[in-house]
This record gives structure tokens, C-alpha cells and sequence, in this order.
């Protein structure tokens, strides 16, 4: 190799790092996404119904309180907003791995394995919006609710996603909030 090959191999190396370097994420800003997030967790939801015994779960778990004051909500800046989603969406994720490890039913587990696979996808879009930026101030941590059921778990999983979630990427979508 002379030494115009040389020079011409840091080049070739500097330009496929180029081509490996990830691209930033795009916000993801069509309600159908999110609207086949929480249709799937409503019929997760409701393949519990009839759900008895087997649904009791052996300790109490911690979830986000689901109830939304939209006078309230209106009027938190963007970040309180993004943390409270954080905080819920932590509470959840943590809540749906717990209960997984939980019940000894493997059809239960499955459903809760897909549950947290929905949580991820979430996790996903809320990133494509830099929703994760860290607050000037550690946030209040977010309301809390404590519960012994799957079909409650469920329930809040659907609820927050219908409400604090959706709040959020639909304000985060507006054209002049970009």
C-alpha cells in the first residue's frame, strides 16, 4: 500500500463511522400510534375481566394515581409535565415486572410480559420528544396509588396511557410547541 493508501484508509474509516452513527429520533407525532398503544393495553385489560383468584397478587404494589386535574395540568410547564409521565411510566414498568414475577400462571405472565413490551413502545415515543430532559429541580415525585390486583394494574396501565400520556404527546405534537 503507498502512502496515498494510507491516507485514503483513515478517510474510509472516518466515513463509515459516519454511516453507523445512529440518527437522531424523529417525534412521533401520529395519534394512531399511540391510539394502537392503548387500544392494546385495553384489551389487555379486558382479557382480564374475568380474571379471580389467580389475579391476587401477593403483595401490594406502587402505581401512579391516574386521576388528572386538567386545570392543573394546563398550567404545569413542560418539564413538571415530562416528569410526572417519567414517574408514572417508572412506577408501571416496575409494577408490571414485579407482578410478572408474581403470578405462577404462565398465561398471566405472558399477557404481563406483552403489558411491559407495550410500556417499552411507549418509553420509545415519549424519547422521540426529548421528554426524558432532566429537570432544574428534582420533580415531586408523582401521586401514587397502592394495589393487590392484576385487573387493577391493568386498569391504571390503560388509564395513564389514555390520560398523562396522551396529554402530553398531544401538546407535545401541536405545531408551535416544537
Amino acid at each position: 500500500m503507498g502512502s496515498s493508501g494510507l491516507c485514503a484508509l483513515p478517510l474510509l474509516l472516518l466515513g463509515l463511522a459516519a454511516l453507523t452513527c445512529p440518527s437522531p429520533l424523529h417525534p412521533i407525532c401520529d395519534a394512531r400510534v399511540m391510539e394502537k398503544f392503548i387500544k392494546e393495553a385495553r384489551d389487555t385489560e379486558n382479557a382480564m375481566e374475568g380474571c379471580t383468584n389467580s389475579c391476587n397478587l401477593s403483595e401490594v404494589l406502587t402505581v401512579p394515581d391516574t386521576k388528572v386535574n386538567f386545570n392543573e395540568w394546563k398550567k404545569m410547564d413542560r418539564q413538571t409535565q415530562a416528569a410526572e409521565v417519567w414517574g408514572g411510566q417508572a412506577l408501571l414498568s416496575a409494577a408490571v415486572l414485579r407482578a410478572r414475577d408474581l403470578v405462577p400462571d404462565p398465561s398471566l405472565s405472558q399477557q404481563l410480559g406483552r403489558t411491559y413490551s407495550n410500556l417499552r413502545g411507549v418509553t420509545q415515543i415519549l424519547r422521540s420528544h426529548n421528554a426524558q430532559v432532566e429537570p432544574a429541580l428534582p420533580p415531586a415525585p408523582p401521586p401514587t396509588l397502592g394495589i393487590q390486583t392484576l385487573a387493577k394494574l391493568l386498569s391504571v396501565h390503560s388509564n395513564f396511557l389514555r390520560g398523562r400520556v396522551k396529554l402530553f404527546l398531544t401538546d407535545a405534537c401541536r405545531p408551535d410547541a416544537r
